[in-house]
């Protein structure tokens, strides 16, 4: 039986961006460790849950785009989390568990 859980977290990291610059003519992606542990600390600061986490690899960051990640707790629960991406230059993005 899954266990409902609603977290949900805004991260605005201007001082350790989750986001990693190129050259001028790239496009930034997301850094998936530093977004992995990001939400593996609010899980267990707001459900006092252990998970692991699996983000996806080389995310462009664009304002508004959304993708997902997965965490499994050590009990077997899985949940599906949707990351969404706000302002770049602050590194500002959302998460929340969707399932």
């Amino acid at each position: 039986m899954r266990k409902s859980i609603a977290l949900a977290l805004a991260v605005p990291l201007a001082a350790s961006p989750l986001l990693i610059v190129g050259p001028a003519s790239a496009l930034s992606t997301v850094k998936e460790v530093k977004l992995e542990n990001s939400i593996r600390r609010g899980f267990k600061q707001q459900a006092g849950k252990s998970v692991t986490v699996n983000c996806p690899s080389k995310v462009t960051w664009v304002k508004g785009k959304i993708f997902y990640c997965k965490a499994k707790a050590a009990d077997g629960t899985k949940y599906r989390i949707q990351v969404k991406l706000g302002n770049e230059a602050a590194g500002n993005l959302r998460w929340k568990v969707v399932a």
